[in-house]
């Protein structure tokens, strides 16, 4: 299924009284940030926007920059019938903090609505270098087949390099290991062009994923999809993996309609 990138519509009359943008921190360094998480090799924080950054440290204690950021973006996709998938993110003001803003939860939930009135639950929970990452469907809304998601989506690390033998070479042992549900296991290079959203990459669904990228100055990311649910790699056309990808976390809602599914990001 082919995926449309982000529709963020932002006026609806279909927002409960209670939504809004998310709260704000005002103590350093988490001013403007609903949540901040920090531990000595990474600091993760939650905008009022509702999307997750993930900033490893780089040399020094210093941080990287967040252009290299992974970013956790919770959103409902709509299966249209034709086969295309719609990314919906919440409206700006369409927002629901559950928890309070908060400096090193060790959770966190909130909800968002989005055009359409569709509106799902993001939870959070924080143990030491893991993440686990779960949400679900609350309403459906005007919707025709929505589903929550959770994309986790890793950009282009070597942004900064214009010449094109520079890029290559600072990505020449860089790789994408996948395990499908199935259990077989395939690895990815970050150079070869590929539509990386086909079955030829995703087979039945990815249940694991190992992310190890030079430009990450040694720190190695592990995404694990847990029960019930599973992830699809994806990125735009046909493009190396160098220049970005998403790996689109969908619980199942038959075999989980209570929402306890949870993927897990490991910091290593």
């Amino acid at each position: 299924m082919k995926r449309t990138f982000l529709v963020a519509l932002y006026l609806s009359p279909l927002f409960p009284l209670c939504a809004e943008e998310l709260p704000q921190l005002n103590v350093q360094p988490w001013v403007g940030s609903y949540a901040g998480y920090e531990r000595r090799s990474f600091q993760f924080v939650v905008g009022n926007d509702g999307e997750g950054l993930l900033t490893p440290m780089g040399e020094r204690g210093a941080l990287m920059s967040g252009r290299v950021g992974i970013r956790l973006q919770p959103l409902i996709e709509e299966v249209l019938p034709d086969g295309r998938v719609i990314g919906k993110q919440a409206t700006r003001e369409g927002w629901e903090a559950v928890t309070p803003a908060t400096i090193d939860p060790e959770k966190l939930t909130f909800r968002g609505t989005v055009a359409g009135g569709a509106r799902f639950e993001v939870n959070l929970e924080f143990d030491g270098d893991e993440i686990s990452v779960g949400g679900k469907l609350l309403e459906k809304g005007d919707l025709t087949d929505p589903r929550f998601v959770m994309r986790f989506m890793v950009p282009d690390v070597y942004y900064f390099e214009k010449l094109i033998q520079k890029r290559v070479e600072k990505a020449k042992k860089d790789r994408v290991d996948l395990l499908w549900t199935d259990g077989k296991k395939l690895k990815l290079d970050l150079l070869t062009p590929l539509d990386a959203e086909t079955k030829e990459f995703n087979g039945p669904g990815v249940s694991q994923a190992w992310i190890d990228i030079a430009g990450y100055k040694d720190h190695r990311f592990e995404l694990e999809a847990g029960e019930n649910a599973v992830f699809d790699l994806w990125n735009r056309g046909e493009a190396a993996l160098i220049e970005g990808f998403t790996l689109g976390w969908k619980p199942d809602p038959a075999k989980d309609p209570e929402g306890k599914s949870r993927a897990i990001l490991k910091v290593r």
